[in-house]
């Protein structure tokens, strides 16, 4: 709290005026501070905004800036926000719409208003909220106010998670988080057993044993039969995908057969025409065709011909078409397990953080049954994230921090 705020509330006791105008200061104060934070705040996702068209009769309007950073507004149209102060919003969305006609109805009367430069007001409706997380009572989201700090944010999510234990209902609460970790687990642990047993090409119906124990004791049997069939529907797609290009493969060395047998007759059948062509030249140069013999002779070979050229080009077509389906069946296998290891990839890091999770919450659920003189060796850490313009930035802070709208509080329980 300020040195004004404090000075003001200090002499509250002279009486019930000296009380008002108290009021009426401090009203003053909190207003200037959070007018400052509007005017140089700049905008992002999530943020309200209240707009008011004065020759409208100042009806208001509220846009939420969007995800790509516009909002979109009555009569005025869509607009780039994020990054903007209110005042560069509103200059902007004034200059756009200055000129513009806005036809309106009233009791049955239209009327035309043109608007201007002065008629547009932006305020904030809202912010974006604040989030508070880790060891505290009830983490989530927490609307902002201007002036609001880490303190402030935490108390509003409950508390931490240390005071929080000592309640029976907050263990109950820590207990329920860790009956959905451990299933959790047992499903990450499961999709790692169906990745590895596809990978190695085990039985889907052998015995789940060692590292992967943990399915069989914390899911129930028909869960199991469910994970053995996705194995086996696994294979079967694969298996499937090898027959059709098996049978593509066959169809199509048959075409080649067939065009390769069809081009031995095209090529005999072109060399006869063509011998053909060449002797009724030689009979029409000593004048012993007739003109109708020649055009017959040329047809036949240029038939002929056109015949070949095309059936060669219908081979090579298929030869390609061949060679392409050779390819994918050397690839079948190969693109199946690179898909099975980017999956391995994944699972393992969700499941170490799982893991990890887990971990966390039995030193927490721990340090609720720590004596008076153990809970002093427990420390907190405090944690801000906070996004510019250069991405997400985390510092360690104290808990007269002031937030920022947006801001991500995240509590730490460290022992030492």
């Amino acid at each position: 709290m300020s040195t004004a705020v404090t000075a003001i509330m200090r002499y509250t006791r002279a009486g019930t005026m000296t009380a008002l105008f108290c009021a009426m200061c401090l009203f003053a104060i909190l207003a200037s501070g959070t007018s400052a934070l509007a005017q140089s705040y700049r905008l992002a996702p999530g943020d309200r905004v209240l707009v008011q068209i004065v020759q409208l009769g100042n009806l208001s309007y509220v846009g939420t800036v969007g995800t790509a950073g516009n909002i979109r507004l009555p009569y005025l149209g869509t607009h780039q926000a994020a990054g903007k102060t209110l005042d560069e919003l509103a200059q902007e969305i004034s200059l756009a719409v200055a000129g513009q006609q806005i036809r309106t109805s009233q009791d049955g009367v239209s009327t035309v208003i043109v608007l201007d430069e002065q008629d547009i007001f932006l305020d904030i409706e809202t912010y974006r909220p604040v989030t508070v997380v880790g060891a505290v009572a009830a983490p989530g989201r927490l609307p902002f106010e201007p002036g609001m700090n880490v303190r402030a944010a935490i108390g509003s999510a409950g508390g931490t998670s240390t005071s929080g234990q000592r309640d029976g209902v907050q263990q109950a609460n820590f207990r329920l988080r860790m009956a959905e970790l451990r299933e959790t687990e047992a499903w990450m642990a499961a999709e790692l057993w169906r990745i590895d047993t596809l990978l190695t090409g085990k039985d889907s119906g052998a015995p789940i044993d060692g590292d992967f124990k943990v399915i069989t004791q914390r899911l129930d049997d028909d869960d199991i039969v469910d994970l053995r069939r996705l194995v086996d529907g696994a294979r079967d797609g694969v298996q499937r995908a090898r027959d059709d290009n098996s049978a593509r493969i066959a169809l199509t060395e048959k075409r080649i057969d067939f065009l390769e047998t069809a081009l031995e007759q095209f090529i005999t059948a072109s060399e006869i025409e063509e011998s053909r062509l060449q002797d009724v030249l030689q009979l029409s140069d000593r004048g012993l065709t007739t003109v109708n013999a020649l055009d017959n002779a040329r047809e036949g070979a240029l038939n002929a011909s056109s015949r070949l050229l095309t059936t060669q080009a219908d081979l090579a077509a298929a030869e390609r078409d061949l060679q392409t389906l050779e390819i994918e069946k050397q690839g079948l296998d190969a693109d199946f397990v690179q898909t099975l290891l980017d999956e391995r990839g994944r699972a393992e890091r969700e499941y170490d953080e799982v893991r990890a999770r887990i971990a966390t919450l039995n030193r927490e659920l721990a340090l609720g049954a720590l004596s008076e003189q153990e809970d002093e060796q427990t420390q907190i850490q405090i944690l801000l994230h906070r996004q510019n313009s250069a991405g997400e930035i985390t510092t360690e802070v104290r808990p007269s921090e002031l937030l920022e709208p947006g801001d991500v509080v995240e509590v730490v329980l460290m022992l030492e």
